[in-house]
């Protein structure tokens, strides 16, 4: 009878030995308006679209949109399939956990901190591009580049810290309210869009010609990148597109906030990538046909903020002044600190179930607030480690990118290796949930796979030559170093995780046969205790970990 009254995302959770600990105040749409708003198209190509248009131009922000999402619906569906047969906080992390058999732990391991350092390094971006943004705004007001006011370091870094905390603030509210902001941020968004997508065509006094828009490419001369390879020149643009459309682990982060989320988070993911590949493409699509002059993106009174310049020239074209641009500019403004939001969202969820499960061995942020409902600590954590990734960051591109690459990198790798695990340890055990491929799941999965090790050998090479200490691509370095580190942690003999972390719950219990229910000893703190079981689920199931 329990069952049948229970939420069916809160029985999955039961089965993997979970208690329900969150309110699940998110629906279908509040849950797509996170992934949505975190993926957020317009954060995404305001803040890099300078990534496409000096790699190639026009046709890699158009086409390597295009070849992006097309590509990426694979690992969606993939991911989908995952959360509706494992709806739960850990997400990635959790699923490969569960899918990995008797490697479950190890692969876990690795999965987890990937996904962490890639939902750190996006939400840092985020904020990045939001604080470059205010920056143009206020360099523009004042007269624009030359004669108009720059933040030194110093202040920008404040502008970088004070979204940071202003994002925090509107995560700790109580679930209901989060969840109202959510829903208010998938709104905005898509108003924000149609009033862009509109607006700046008919501001514009002049257009591009669809041959532009379409066909036109920067080759190696003419981006000063030092490449001679047109395809590889075209890869590098393409980083622009992947980077926007990913975070959409997001839907999975708040599984056990969702009512029905078996269904709900799958569907959600599969709304989040579509909506924002056709809104996205639009959205290029108008701004690429609005650029005034295409020589002064880079050197124009913006200061190199590709995007906003094109606002700014479409307004002082049509009226002689560009101050309509930059107010307009406060529209995707707005939308921007709704992603920078809804990012730490997700990251503040992953990390409270990556550190309820010990792969962070930090206790504290395993706990969630009586007064709120929200993981307040987690919260904190995330944004500490932003903060402290951010600061490489000041005045410098070449760490802009870089810091884009391991969003993109990091959070993909953490996408693939359960899609991998469920193709392999668990290709004939996976028991599917009621969203599911049918046969399909295999081919489609394996193309998930396979893109997801071809963005990740493209977008650590060098993104121009000759290559020096100022133009290399860190994100290799990062990538590796973090590798390194996580298996180094792993089979240390001191202190090794393989002494202490298990991998999540779940995997260390079959999920059907019993309803065991890992309760916690202190109901703010999700900490391990006891598991209530029959002499039946004691024989099932492998031994429970202990404190």
């Amino acid at each position: 009878m329990e069952s049948i009254l229970m939420d069916s995302g809160e029985e999955k959770l039961r089965k993997f030995g979970y208690a329900q600990q969150f309110i699940r105040e998110f629906t279908l749409l509040t849950n797509f308006s996170v992934s949505f708003s975190v993926m957020s198209i317009i954060t995404g190509i305001m803040g890099s679209l300078g990534i496409a248009w000096n790699a190639g131009g026009p046709v890699s922000a158009i086409w390597g949109w295009v070849v992006a999402s097309v590509v990426t619906m694979s690992v969606g569906l993939s991911m989908a399939e995952i959360v509706s047969a494992c709806p739960n906080a850990g997400g990635p992390y959790f699923w490969a956990s569960v899918l990995a058999g008797k490697h479950g732990p190890f692969f876990s391991w690795i999965t987890g901190w990937f996904n962490l350092v890639g939902q750190v390094a996006i939400t840092s971006s985020i904020v990045f591009s939001l604080a470059t943004h205010l920056a143009s705004m206020l360099l523009l007001s004042t007269g624009g580049a030359g004669t108009g006011i720059e933040l030194t370091d110093a202040q920008f870094l404040g502008v970088y810290t004070g979204i940071l905390v202003l994002s925090g603030i509107m995560n700790a509210f109580n679930t209901r309210i989060v969840a109202w902001l959510s829903g208010f941020s998938v709104v905005w968004h898509f108003a924000s869009l149609i009033v862009i997508i509109i607006m700046i065509p008919t501001v514009a006094p002049k257009h591009q010609t669809a041959s532009f828009v379409f066909t036109k490419f920067y080759d190696a001369a003419e981006t000063k990148t030092g490449i001679t390879s047109n395809a590889y020149l075209f890869l590098v643009g393409m980083l622009m597109s992947q980077y926007t459309i990913t975070g959409y682990d997001a839907s999975a982060h708040l599984a056990e906030e969702t009512k029905g989320a078996d269904i709900a988070c799958s569907w959600a993911i599969l709304m989040a990538i579509g909506a924002s590949a056709v809104a996205g493409w639009a959205m290029l699509l108008a701004l690429l046909f609005s650029i005034q002059d295409p020589t002064t993106l880079n050197d124009g009174s913006a200061g190199g903020y590709v995007a906003g310049q094109i606002f700014y020239d479409a307004f002082h074209s049509r009226f002689g002044s560009g101050g309509g641009g930059v107010v307009a500019l406060s529209i995707p403004g707005v939308a921007m600190l709704l992603c920078g939001m809804a990012s730490l969202t997700s990251n503040s969820r992953m990390i409270f179930g990556f550190a309820r499960d010990r792969g962070l061995p930090i206790k504290l942020v395993a706990s969630i607030s009586p007064y709120t409902g929200t993981p307040v600590w987690a919260i904190v954590f995330a944004l500490a480690c932003a903060f402290v990734l951010g600061l490489p960051l000041l005045n410098s591109h070449v760490a802009y990118s870089a810091v884009v690459s391991i969003s993109t990198i990091g959070l993909y790798i953490s996408y693939a290796i359960p899609i991998c695990c469920r193709l392999t340890f668990s290709r004939t055990s996976f028991e599917r949930g009621p969203f599911h491929l049918g046969r399909f799941s295999e081919p489609v999965g394996w193309v998930a796979v396979f893109w997801v090790a071809f963005i990740t050998a493209v977008f650590v090479l060098p993104t121009s030559y000759p290559v020096t200490p100022s133009t290399l691509n860190y994100s290799g370095v990062a990538v590796g170093i973090l590798l390194v580190c996580v298996v180094t942690w792993w089979w240390s003999p001191i202190y090794g995780a393989r002494d202490w972390y298990k991998g999540a719950k779940g995997a260390a219990t079959s999920p059907l046969p019993c309803t065991a229910l890992f309760e916690p000893r202190v109901l703010s703190f999700a900490q391990p205790s006891h598991l209530i079981t029959s002499s039946a689920c004691v024989a099932a199931r492998m031994s429970p970990r202990t404190d």
